[in-house]
Formats: structure tokens, sequence, C-alpha cells
């Protein structure tokens, strides 16, 4: 059975790349343009771990590179092509792709380094007038706060990974409509197929989203048929005097028991100064949380793939982020969020230089802190050892140097 499913899969595959063949030729006869951009970054890194497991440091070095292909075919047809290119010294693993088609490679993959490519973004685009109909790899992005986006069903992220501002793409079939005064229609058809050993369970995901504007106010709601939930959701973006004002809200209706539904709420203010100072305040419901610092572990806040029904592993989160130009061509920042109930800190500051246009550096700390005098699983000196995997505080040390193209 998984045979014939890497088959199908990569039909889909040949049959994406047949059709945009065929769109190509016919384009010879018009004009046919491409480009070429991207990126290559160096992020070398220190990790300490401080608990009583004595879990030893980690230091690796990354080197990133992207390369994104745009085709303008016609006058009304687009390709996009977008890959991740990665080299890691030292331990560590890549994200596996679990899209419905894997395009990802590891070209070596010893313990200590690593090539890895993977391609995640592939689609073919139709465009005309106020109709837009994509297929394939792409990135759909339903959020409408800043942080935390709750009506984000197709591309949930987590935003303490700051090497990858693209965020993962899904393989979908996608149709959009552009209304008259601001409005808009969104539908999102995603085949997904799980194997459970034996059997092969079939799942996918349909959305809508309607968009529309009023009042000063852009709001957005959605229907959806998410894996095994009904989702039901909304959000909203204005001013409130001279602040943004911003939020979003889904509720997730279990197939299975009215007990395990959910609900991810996230609402965010935001102010700019005259002097050019920046702050936000943001505030996530989610009530998957725990609220016990006993079922907590800071390694889960680092995971790079996330649902949007458990954005933050806290019942509510709480977040305050800042950030000034020192000068035109540096700029500082910091992050501070607390998670309520596991007793969960995160700090992140953050300064960057604009070098010239095309490169830049930063350097940029990430603090996890849980307060072990709450955790009975984490003991205090004199006691028994401490599980294994229990970490109660996480120092990360980050510079970054990065060359676009």
């Amino acid at each position: 059975m998984e045979k014939l499913l890497r088959i199908l899969k990569n039909k889909f595959f040949l049959f994406f790349l047949i059709i945009a063949s065929c769109i190509e030729l016919q384009g010879q006869e018009k004009k046919t343009e491409f480009t070429l951009g991207g990126y290559i970054t160096y992020l070398p890194s220190y990790l300490e771990f401080q608990g009583l497991n004595h879990q030893e440091s980690q230091t690796n070095h990354l080197i990133h590179n992207r390369l994104n292909i745009r085709g303008y075919i016609q006058e009304n047809f687009s390709i996009g092509l977008e890959l991740r290119n990665r080299i890691l010294f030292d331990e560590g693993e890549f994200n596996s792709d679990d899209g419905y088609v894997d395009l990802s490679h590891y070209f070596i993959n010893d313990s200590k380094f690593k090539i890895h490519s993977m391609i995640d973004r592939m689609w073919l685009k139709y465009q005309k007038e106020k109709i837009e109909i994509s297929v394939g790899r792409q990135r759909v992005n339903w959020g409408i706060n800043t942080i935390w986006n709750s009506n984000d069903l197709f591309n949930a992220y987590n935003f303490i990974d700051f090497d990858y501002i693209e965020r993962p793409g899904s393989d979908v079939i996608r149709f959009q409509y552009t209304g008259d005064d601001l409005s808009s229609l969104d539908i999102v058809y995603k085949p997904s197929t799980f194997i459970n050993q034996t059997i092969e369970i079939n799942s996918s995901v349909i959305a809508a989203l309607y968009k529309i504007n009023k009042m000063g106010y852009d709001f957005q709601f959605l229907l959806a048929n998410y894996y095994d939930d009904i989702a039901l959701g909304g959000g909203w973006a204005g001013n409130i005097k001279n602040a943004g004002f911003k939020g979003e809200i889904t509720y997730f209706i279990s197939d299975d028991s009215s007990e395990t539904n959910s609900t991810s709420l996230s609402t965010s203010i935001d102010y700019s100064f005259k002097n050019g100072f920046y702050i936000l305040a943001s505030h996530l419901y989610n009530s998957n949380g725990f609220s016990d610092p006993q079922q907590f572990n800071p390694h889960s806040v680092t995971q790079n793939v996330l649902s949007p029904k458990n954005l933050m592993p806290s019942k509510n989160s709480f977040l305050i982020q800042a950030s000034t130009f020192i000068t035109p061509a540096i700029n500082s920042s910091f992050t501070l969020l607390y998670g309520e109930g596991i007793n969960f800190f995160f700090f992140s500051p953050n300064i960057s230089y604009e070098i010239n246009a095309s490169l830049d550096a930063s350097i940029i700390g990430q603090f996890f802190y849980m307060d072990d005098e709450f955790n009975s699983n984490i003991p205090h000196a004199g006691t028994d050892f401490a599980p294994i995997n229990t970490i109660s505080r996480i120092n990360g040390y980050y510079a970054r140097l990065k060359w676009s193209f």
C-alpha cells in the first residue's frame, strides 16, 4: 500500500511538471519572463542547557541558501519554485517533508555533517481579472494578527524560529475571488493521506475564508472541515485611535466528543511613536494548553511545526515586543513572553546592522526559563536524579550574516 501511495504521489508531481512545461511551450510565442532571487546566511549558534540532567552544551554552524524562481508566461499564467538548501555542521536534524509529495532529500546525512534540500514552494497559478486559481505547494496565509494566528489553518508557525521567515508551504488547490469594496473569497482544498501500518486513512482539509471591510475595520470569517473537526472562526484588524488592534478566534468542534472541542483566541495592540519606537502587546488563549508546570518541558516551545489548535503550551500566554532604531542602519529589539500556570518565561534580545542593501548582520539571544521550584519532575539537590530530557533552562546565542541577491 505504501508503494502504491508513493506512485500516486509521484504521478501528481509529474502531472504538475507536464502542465507547467506545456504552458511554457505555448508561451514561447509571447513574452516569457523568469526571475531568480534568494539569499545565503551563515548562522553559528551556541546552546547551553541548565538542569540536573547534565545535558551537554551544543555548538552548531548552519549555512542556509534559498532560491526563489518565478516564471511569468503569457498574460495570465505564472509558476513558482522555491528551494531551501542547508548545510549543518555538528549534531542536529532537519524537519521531514510532511506534504502530499515528499520533496526533500539528504545528500549527506552523517551524525556531524548534513546536506539537505527541500522544495517548499512549487505552484502553478492562473489569474484573470478578479479570479485567481493556483495548485501546488504554496503559502496560504490566513493570519491577520502579528504574533499568534488562530485563523491560520494551513501554515501555523512558531515565531521563535527566526531563520525561516518564509514559513512552510502546503500542497493545496486554491481559488480566490476579489470583489468590490475590499471584499474577497478564498477557498482552499488540501488533500492529505496518512498511513497507519496496515490500513490507509484518507483525510483532507477544505476551508473557505471571506473578507470584508466595514467601519474602518478589516473583518474575516472562516468555515472549514479541518481533519476531524469543524472549524468556525473570524478575525479583525483596525485601530483604536492611533493604536493598532487585531485579533483572531477559531473554535474547533470535534467529531469524537464535545469534551474535546477547543478554542484558540489571539489579540494584540501595537503603537508606533513619532521617534520610531514601536511596542506591541499580545495575548493568546489556548484551551488545549497546560496550567500545571509538571506537564511542561521547555523543549516543546522550540518545535517548528505547530497546530492552530495548540500555538503555545500554556492556556494563557502574554507577550511584549519592542523595537527602535539606534541609527538608520542599526535596529534593536526585544521580546518577552510569559506562559501563565506553567511558569514559563522567554526573553529574546536582538540587534541588527544593515551593512548595505544586500548584506546585513544580527546578534540574537533566546533564553528559555521555567521555575523548577514548582516542577516536581525536576528534583532539587540532594534528591534522586532528574528524569531524562528534563531541562529547566535553555540559553541560545546566535550570530547571523545574510547576503541577499
